[in-house]
Order: C-alpha cells, then structure tokens, then sequence
C-alpha cells in the first residue's frame, strides 16, 4: 500500500511540473521582472506570487511579536503588552508596503470576516474551553454567566445609547438607533489578554482568574449571537413584536448552538470511552486527531443550520474539556492541549497583527469621524461601570449561601464544644 502510494504521488507531482512547464515558462518572479518590457499585464501567476510574499510578510510579524514579547519581558517592560506589540507591528508592515505600492498585497492585508471566522477565531474559542480550569469554572459558572449575558447586555445598550445620543444632539456623526446598538454589541466583547497575564505574574486566586477568563470567553460568543439577531431589525420596524422576536431569535440561535455543543461533546466522551483507546500507546496522535473532528464537526454543523458555531465550539470544548478528557491517555491529554494551546497563539497573535495591518490597507485615518471615536471611548469605559453592580451581586449571593452553609456547622460545633470532642475540620464557620 505504501508503495502504490508514493507511486500515486510521484505520478500527481510529475503531471504538476508538466503542466506548470506548459503553462508558465517563467517563474512568478521573472514574469514579473518582465511584464511591463514585453506589454503582458500581471497574470494570475504573479497575484499568487503576491499573495504568498503577503503571507510571508505575516509570518516575520509573527516572529517578531513572540521575540520582541520575550524581549521586553526579559526587561521587565510592562508598558507594552504582547497584543500592543502585534498591532505596532502589523501597522509597520503594512505602511512600508503602503509606502511600496504594492496594491496587491495590500489588498490581501485587508481584513477579511470569512477569514477570520472561520481561520482565526475557532481555535481560539475551542482551546480556552478545553484547556480552561474545569473546577474553578463550574464552581463559578452562575456569576460568569451573569457578567457575560447581564453585562454584555447593558454595555451593548450604555455605549449604543450614548453614540446614538450624542449623534442626535449633533456632538459627532449620527448613526441609526440600529447601527448605534450593532456598534454597541460588538464593542461590548472584550479580550482579557493583557489583563489575564498580569494575574498570572500576580498570582492571583483562582476564583477571579476563573470569572474573569470564562467571562471574557462567553462574552465573545454573545456579542457575535446578540449582533447577529440585531441585523433582523435591518427590514423590521422596532416594536414590542418585533423586540419579542429578537429575544426568541437570540435564544433560539444560542441555545441551539450550545446543545449542537454539548451534543458533539458527549458523542466524543462516548466514543473515546468504548474505543478504550487510552489503553493503547500507538494511539496517542488518533486520539489527539479525532477531537479536531468533534470540535470542527459541531462548529460547521452549527453554521450550517444558520445557528453560532463559535458557541457551539466553544461548549463543546467545555463539555470535552469536563468528560472526554477523562477518557484520554495522559500522554494524549498533555499533546492535545499543548497542540490546541500552539495553535491558538498562533491565531491570537495573528488576529492582532491582521488588526494593525487595517491601519494602510483600509484607509480608517481619511475621513476618520474623530468626534465619534471621542465620544465612544468613555461610552465604552462608562458601560463597563456595570461590574460594580454584578460584583455586588455576586458577592451578596456569596454571602447569603455561606451565611445558611454555615448554619448547620455552628449547630455541629456547639454540639462538638459541648461533648469536649474535636472540631471537624471541614468546619469553617463557627457562631
């Protein structure tokens, strides 16, 4: 079989090179060397030449985002963050080839959605659900619920209401009550990055590490399914049915994409289970490989259906993360989050990078409305004010839990001091 395979190869390649040879005598380079002394406009050949010296431009920026980070963590240079880097340098990029004339690669320095949403984003929503701390995120699951759908919600309404007001009062360019609330929606997620790091160094607990990640996490998908049922408002008037109905479409596409999720998550908890695959050493990369096909599987499948599949990725990496990993060899579980962990650096780091990039290839400083952007800095900065409101919430619910946990313990240590017997030490509360 191995034979016949590398004799398909040789073959496939041998028919390649004769075609190339019958259709391009020169290569991209030459081609391009010539094309204005012969009077041949730049072919396909050349943009594909174009695109792969784009790539490679990515590449060097890549490169020196993760030595330029060490760099300046080595000199303890906390002014600069990894992120902030990524973005100076994808502006640098693409201002010399701005400055070059390169129309070419320029364009493809554009920011791209479907590139980005379907390249970019999916392994960096699966990897933080899979590789996220299991504990410390459902025993905090109902307060980084609440910051994420209670407080994407009211920053999305604080920072489309301030633009939108401040555009009607003639303070900066007016938007529609639409577009304020769309632009309000994608503000309100947030990236944790930074902030992330420096609780590492910090070392803080992990209860804080764990809401502020899971939010941050769940936050995005909400931001993405909340301005995706905004745009159903672009054909319908804005009236208590119509409200109503956005709240079901909302519901419909998250909840239908998490159980597309949960359904891929334990569908792959079952297989590793019966397969018995951990019992196998030579397993180790199959193991690895076939989570790749549940979590893709689960996203495709749910934008197939119209539904989110970042939300669904994501809590099929929460649920694989949860069952499934239990199911794995150990090797299997250290090569699989360190493979997922790779790879959504590399994406992270790229999708700052994409960002500087738009600085020359999208004109965004002609004809830039800087009364907007002055106006919708301290809108965004006044709508995450509603972390105070959620943090004493949470904090009040902490409170009365442990206030009737601790009931039933005072009782037992009241007993125990009574009979001169020794407190149990699961006992923290004490009246």
């Amino acid at each position: 079989q191995r034979t016949a395979l590398a004799a398909l190869v040789l073959l496939a390649c041998c028919a390649a090179r004769t075609n190339a040879a019958h259709s391009h005598a020169r290569g991209p380079l030459t081609r391009r060397l010539l094309g204005d002394v012969e009077g041949h406009a730049l072919d396909e050949g050349s943009s594909i030449a174009q695109s792969e010296w784009t790539i490679v431009v990515g590449m060097a920026c890549l490169f020196l985002v993760f030595t330029g980070s060490r760099a300046l963590e080595h000199l303890q240079f906390s002014y600069l963050p990894e992120a902030g880097l990524a973005v100076l340098l994808g502006m640098a990029a693409s201002a010399i080839t701005w400055r070059g004339q390169e129309s070419l690669m320029i364009e493809d320095m554009r920011f791209d959605f479907e590139f980005f949403m379907i390249w970019l984003l999916p392994p960096i929503i699966f990897e933080a659900g899979y590789n996220m701390n299991r504990r410390a995120f459902f025993e905090n699951l109902l307060p980084t619920t609440l910051f994420a759908f209670g407080g994407t919600l009211i920053s999305m309404a604080v920072v489309g209401g301030l633009v939108f007001g401040a555009g009607q009062a003639g303070m900066c360019h007016a938007l529609s009550g639409l577009s304020a609330l769309y632009f309000g929606a994608l503000i309100s997620a947030t990236d944790p990055v930074t902030v992330l790091a420096v609780f590492q160094k910090l070392g803080v607990k992990s209860d804080l590490f764990s809401m502020v990640f899971g939010e941050s996490v769940m936050n995005d998908a909400v931001a993405i399914v909340l301005s995706r049922t905004l745009l159903a408002f672009k054909t319908e008037d804005v009236t208590a049915q119509s409200l109503g109905l956005a709240l079901l479409v909302f519901l419909e596409i998250f909840v239908g994409s998490l159980l597309i999720g949960v359904i891929y998550g334990i569908l792959s908890s079952l297989v590793y289970k019966h397969m018995h695959m951990k019992n196998h050493d030579d397993a180790l990369y199959l193991e690895t490989a076939m989570i790749v096909t549940f979590a893709w599987g689960a996203n495709y499948t749910a934008e197939a259906l119209n539904l989110s599949g970042i939300v669904a990725i994501l809590f099929c990496g929460i649920v694989m993360a949860k069952y499934t990993r239990d199911n794995l060899s150990e090797g299997a579980r250290m090569l699989s989050a360190r493979t997922f962990k790779v790879v959504a650096l590399l994406a992270e780091s790229f999708v700052f990078v994409y960002l500087g990039m738009a600085a020359f290839s999208y004109p965004i400083f002609h004809n830039t409305t800087w009364r907007l952007v002055l106006i919708a800095l301290p809108a965004c900065l006044l709508g995450r004010t509603q972390i105070y409101l959620f943090a004493n919430l949470v904090n009040a619910w902490r409170r009365l839990r442990l206030h009737a946990q601790a009931r039933p313990n005072g009782w037992c240590a009241c007993l125990a001091l009574k009979k001169n017997a020794q407190i149990p030490p699961q006992i923290s509360f004490v009246y």
